[in-house]
């Protein structure tokens, strides 16, 4: 069932829904996460930006790719509870979704469309919500297939490749907190899989 708010004449408004995209660094979630925007439309469907202690690379814009902050922003952040969940990702950097920004967009009726890690689902997953959730988790064919593409990426160390791998186990055996999985296969089949649950989930939002 949706959440409802009122707002005012008692008029009611569906709450929208949060979906969730995971998987494994190198299996194409981010990919598939902008051609859904890209084919739903931002009307429908609109990105959480969420929050990082990392340094913004060349081409990323704070407050589109993330919302860059410092270590002690992040950390009151925490204090004041204003994450729905947050983690130091790969030992490199602390990453968080801001709670005001998923509520904001959930409230407007849209549906809001968050990119985590399995151990920030698992925070979201245990906390009391009066809106739905769908969580997807895009799992690679084999771990050799991953690691391949992420060596093929060559950003990556071989210290940092063997961090992915291990992450990416980890996650793997996590993927039953999922409402679905989807067995990755080409980029086109990927997105078309989760095109489909959200067309779905949508439909069946009453």
């Amino acid at each position: 069932m949706a959440g409802e708010i009122f707002i005012g004449d008692g008029e009611v408004k569906p709450l929208g829904i949060l979906f969730i995209i995971s998987g494994p660094s190198g299996v194409g979630k981010n990919t598939v996460a902008e051609r859904l925007l890209r084919k739903v439309g931002n009307e429908s469907l609109k990105k959480v930006v969420t929050v990082t202690t990392r340094p913004p690379r060349a081409f990323e814009e704070n407050g589109v790719a993330y919302h860059f902050i410092s270590e002690a922003k992040f950390a009151e952040k925490i204090r004041q509870s204003e994450f729905m969940e947050y983690a130091n990702v790969h030992g490199d950097a602390y990453y968080g979704s801001p709670r005001t920004g998923v509520e904001k967009i959930l409230s407007s009726g849209r549906n809001a469309l968050l990119l985590i890690d399995t151990s920030g689902v698992s925070q979201i997953l245990q906390q009391k919500n009066n809106f739905k959730i769908v969580a997807i988790f895009i799992a690679p064919r084999t771990l050799s297939d991953l690691k391949q593409r992420i060596i093929a990426r060559g950003t990556e160390t071989e210290n940092a490749i063997a961090r992915r791998m291990q992450t990416a186990e980890n996650e793997i055996k996590l993927s039953n907190i999922y409402d679905y999985v989807v067995a990755s296969g080409s980029c086109e089949d990927d997105f078309l899989a989760v095109l489909k649950i959200y067309s779905e989930e949508t439909r069946n939002n009453f």
